[in-house]
């Protein structure tokens, strides 16, 4: 298979894409201009694509209005904040599956029927978003809230779209936590009690992909877990 990969960090993308062969895009999913680009040098390299994988993503945490105990001064959430996480989360995937779905129109449809297969990555923050996860919450509900309609409206292109609602996993977000806080994490999880492992995402993602009967779905994929309010 060919891979391209999209992402902010020069760096980081190219030393990925050096290591395991793989075509480095540097692209802004908030940007019309630099995701064009980005296919553009995907299917240059690799040709069209018949696979989407979204997986940009970004949150942050605070409450929707509150006082601070010190002072009791009110503030309440920044806007732009919350535009931006919307942006990235949101918009950012459903402009990508757009302009790839777009792409995958200009081929036949293979063998088995299927023309394309998305995978888009929401949060187990969509169903149950704890105390300052509004703009979080909001963003991954919203691509759950999307995959059926979308699904819907690829169907007589023969392109499948799935999402996955991921838990607790062992990203580079939280790996770099301290043992004691990975471990008090690990032990909300029903079973097992760990963090996910990137690899266990794969799986179902590949799963979603090769599956031609997996169409218009949204899996939570997290031991278990349901989140408490905080």
């Amino acid at each position: 298979m060919k891979v391209a990969i999209f992402d902010l960090n020069e760096e980081k993308g190219q030393k990925v894409a050096s290591d395991l062969g793989l075509t480095y895009c540097n692209v802004n999913v908030t940007d019309d201009a630099s995701v064009d680009a980005g296919f553009e040098k995907a299917r240059a390299a690799n040709g069209q694509e018949r696979i989407l994988v979204n997986c940009a993503g970004t949150g942050s945490a605070a409450k929707t209005a509150g006082r601070k105990k010190e002072t009791g001064e009110i503030s309440s959430f920044p806007m732009e904040v919350f535009e931006r996480v919307i942006q990235i989360n949101l918009i950012g995937t459903f402009r990508c599956i757009a302009k790839s779905a777009a792409g995958m129109l200009t081929l036949d449809a293979m063998a088995d029927g299927d023309r394309g297969a998305i995978v888009n990555t929401a949060s187990v923050a969509a169903e149950d978003g704890q105390i300052g996860q509004a703009a979080y919450s909001a963003s991954k509900g919203g691509v759950v809230g999307m995959t059926l309609p979308v699904a819907r409206d690829l169907s007589t292109e023969a392109i499948r779209v799935n999402t996955i609602l991921p838990g607790l996993f062992n990203t580079p977000l939280l790996a770099g936590l301290p043992d004691n806080v990975k471990d008090a994490l690990s032990a909300t999880v029903l079973n097992p009690k760990r963090l996910g492992d990137p690899s266990e995402y794969a799986l179902l993602a590949l799963q979603m992909i090769e599956n031609g009967y997996f169409n218009g779905e949204s899996v939570r994929l997290d031991g278990g877990i349901r989140m408490a309010p905080r």
